[in-house]
């Protein structure tokens, strides 16, 4: 259950960041995902077959639901027609993003009740707004991590490419923001650490976006064998072939910058959703001083907890 105790982070927050979010039980959530969306998720009707895919926002969610819709697909791309976008409904994000009308359009959530068995669907909502039948019903959750320098850094240049989110101009405040957990969707630490403490439970897969980086192969063999979706030696390097960053890049189907979700305008500037992909950029924006306190806060909250990560790979 959300804790509705929990003191408001946003009402720290600077008036720009004010603008595009609303606090909900002390998390920040930004205001395109009505306050009436969490409450109908948590009650959400979950099948025994669902496949959640679940993340921190900029952990490598378009990434990895490619390679589990290929997966599903057998490897194929049958279904040309639709952007990757449609084909798992992200269940807090609303169905429109027109400001034509002030009312606010229905959720993705409402799309997924629609979906034909078996549902692939992801979310970036913490542990406590997720539907309350997963407790339950146990289906197929993957869960993807990634180390939270680079994931401060990707989410701090995302935020510039919506509306949507918080425009942060300068680096160290966002990094300040961060820290704390009041950024949209929350603390990098309370929700990696809350699916690491279930990592065992047997519907639970536990990737790492840098081990991904170092194998993809092995990752892709992974992902299909907790899914039980036996892959051919052929499907298995198409798959991997097509999941590269830049066929992805390439690929308008799959490219989150021709998608219906308002990063079009990227592309005017020569930007794009799809930005490095890399490990080790933070190291192109933390000064010496934001590593090392940044550090010192990693050992606090990790510490005990078994779990590491890279941060670069050599």
């Amino acid at each position: 259950m959300a804790d509705s105790t929990k003191p408001s982070l946003w009402s720290t927050l600077p008036d720009y960041a004010k603008e595009v979010t609303y606090d909900y039980e002390g998390h920040v959530f930004q205001k395109m995902i009505s306050r009436s969306y969490i409450p109908d998720i948590m009650n959400f009707q979950v099948r025994p077959d669902d496949i959640f895919l679940i993340t921190f926002p900029k952990s490598g969610t378009t990434w990895v639901q490619h390679i589990v819709c290929l997966i599903l697909e057998d490897g194929t791309t049958s279904n040309l027609q639709d952007h990757l976008f449609l084909k798992a409904p992200f269940l807090e994000m609303p169905q429109s993003f027109s400001k034509e009308t002030a009312e606010q359009p229905p959720g993705m959530y409402e799309v997924a009740k629609e979906k034909p068995s078996p549902r692939l669907m992801k979310t970036q909502l913490p542990m406590e707004f997720l539907p309350r039948e997963i407790e339950e019903k146990k289906p197929k959750i993957v869960y993807v991590s990634r180390n939270p320098k680079d994931n401060a850094v990707s989410f701090f240049n995302f935020c510039s490419l919506t509306v949507n989110c918080p425009q942060y101009k300068v680096w160290s405040e966002f990094l300040h923001d961060f820290t704390r957990g009041a950024i949209p969707r929350g603390s990098w630490f309370d929700n990696v650490l809350s699916w690491w403490s279930k990592r065992d439970e047997p519907n639970l897969l536990f990737l790492k976006y840098e081990d991904l980086k170092k194998d993809l192969r092995a990752s892709v063999i992974q992902i299909s064998e907790f899914l039980e979706r036996p892959l051919s030696e052929e499907a298995i390097d198409d798959i991997v072939m097509k999941s590269s960053f830049n066929a992805m890049k390439k690929n308008p189907k799959v490219n989150p910058d021709h998608s219906e979700a308002s990063f079009k305008h990227a592309l005017q500037g020569n930007r794009s959703f799809l930005r490095k992909g890399q490990v080790g950029d933070w190291k192109n924006y933390f000064t010496v001083a934001q590593n090392d306190a940044f550090d010192d806060l990693y050992e606090r909250k990790m510490k005990g907890t078994g779990l590491t990560f890279d941060f670069t790979l050599d």
